[in-house]
């Protein structure tokens, strides 16, 4: 039997959005979080430092103490200390990452129709992903990224999604208290990048989040990540685009 954390985090949305057409979810699977967590403390602690100078000699204060790696945040000053992020994941073989991406503009993908309202629709794709992802023989805690529960749904996240079997505890955690929750962001981002890239030639790419999203394909020596593919090597990394059967349920 194998315990281990798994992380997740979402990007997008699920309602209907003229300007987020991809939601995503992704979840990393880590057996011992002691030494990668250490690396991405003290690379935090690096980014934070070389910042607060910067806006020193700026003139601005510092804002020491409040630095997150968060995909939206990248800039010509920080991109290259996501490229070490990036070779982290990569340096601790036993880490898993899988993620689905739904593109709302499929004709199968019809959530309002299906959930009464997105927060239960998280839930179930929270719960999809988890049980594609937790082998019977795995006993997985689940942490994932803080999203306020409305009040039209009585559902809450953390029960519904330990009712799975093989998940043993589930609770929420502020992206900024958690590391680990940052590094899936960064990942799940680079993906959502890529196909925003490939399905939306109009949009507008910034520049440093394109440079991250390319050195992650890099490392995984794959030239698009618009797609559904898993490698196992040289960590394991999984992209699903979730395609539900024509008239079938979610």
């Amino acid at each position: 039997m194998t315990r281990c954390f798994g992380f997740i985090d979402e990007t997008g949305v699920l309602h209907s959005s003229s300007n987020q057409r991809f939601f995503a979810l992704g979840l990393l699977k880590c057996e011992d979080t002691s030494a990668l967590y250490e690396e991405m403390r003290v690379l935090k602690n690096r980014a934070e430092a070389k910042l607060d100078l910067l806006r020193s000699k700026a003139g601005l204060p510092a804002k020491q103490g409040c630095f997150e790696f968060k995909f939206s945040s990248i800039t010509t000053n920080s991109f290259e200390f996501y490229y070490d992020l990036i070779s982290l994941y990569f340096k601790f073989p036993r880490l898993q990452f899988s993620c689905m991406v739904i593109d709302k503009n499929s004709p199968k993908i019809e959530i309002e129709k299906v959930f009464p309202n997105t927060w239960d629709a998280y839930i179930s794709y929270s719960k999809l992903l988890i049980k594609n992802n937790v082998k019977k023989s795995d006993q997985i805690c689940i942490l994932a990224d803080f999203l306020g529960k409305p009040k039209i749904s009585n559902k809450y996240y953390e029960p519904e999604i330990k009712s799975l079997p093989g998940v043993f505890n589930a609770t929420v955690l502020e992206s900024h208290a958690s590391l680990f929750i940052q590094m899936v962001d960064v990942l799940l981002g680079c993906v959502s990048l890529d196909f925003r890239r490939a399905r939306e030639k109009d949009q507008r790419i910034d520049v440093f989040k394109a440079k991250v999203c390319d050195f992650l394909k890099l490392k995984l020596e794959e030239p698009l990540l618009a797609k559904s593919f898993t490698k196992n090597k040289p960590n394991y990394f999984s992209i699903w685009e979730f395609l539900p059967k024509k008239n079938a349920s979610h």
